[in-house]
């Protein structure tokens, strides 16, 4: 079976009208036939939440419409894999690789290596960064 890890920007685009959200549909029915194991890190769920608020900070969603698209978010059949040391080792070696102060992304990389599994982010910052450094199991969605 299928493995595919997907960060919340990815996730986000499902609900939220980002230049990228029609790639992401189009992934996520494509998946549908393929029926990959989603993977998620035990943050993703805050990003999640981070999104959406700010989202409505934005003036873009009311409080109604992100509850509404948390609710379809926490709905997916994902897979949270909580956080170990292990993961937040790997995660703050591959912050130390791409240059990032944060190590927020860094444990989607540290997942998807630990599974042996592809990355989808709707970051292109991260997929630049990890191709810059010959990952090729990165994926950034908006990339036709």
């Amino acid at each position: 079976m299928t493995l595919v890890v997907v960060d919340a920007n990815f996730s986000l685009a499902q609900v939220l009208p980002l230049p990228y959200s029609p790639a992401v549909i189009q992934r996520m029915r494509a998946w549908q036939n393929e029926q990959p194991r989603i993977l998620v890190p035990g943050l993703w769920e805050h990003e999640v939440v981070t999104g959406l608020r700010r989202a409505c900070f934005q003036g873009l969603l009311s409080l109604e419409q992100a509850q509404t698209s948390l609710d379809e978010l926490l709905g997916m059949v994902l897979e949270v894999v909580p956080a170990s040391d292990r993961l937040h080792r790997r995660a703050l070696e591959w912050a130390e690789r791409l240059g990032q102060s944060r190590a927020y992304d860094a444990q989607y990389l540290a997942l998807a290596e630990q599974a042996g599994a592809e990355l989808w982010t709707g970051d292109s910052r991260l997929a630049n960064g990890a191709a810059a450094l010959s990952v090729e199991w990165v994926y950034w969605v908006g990339k036709s």
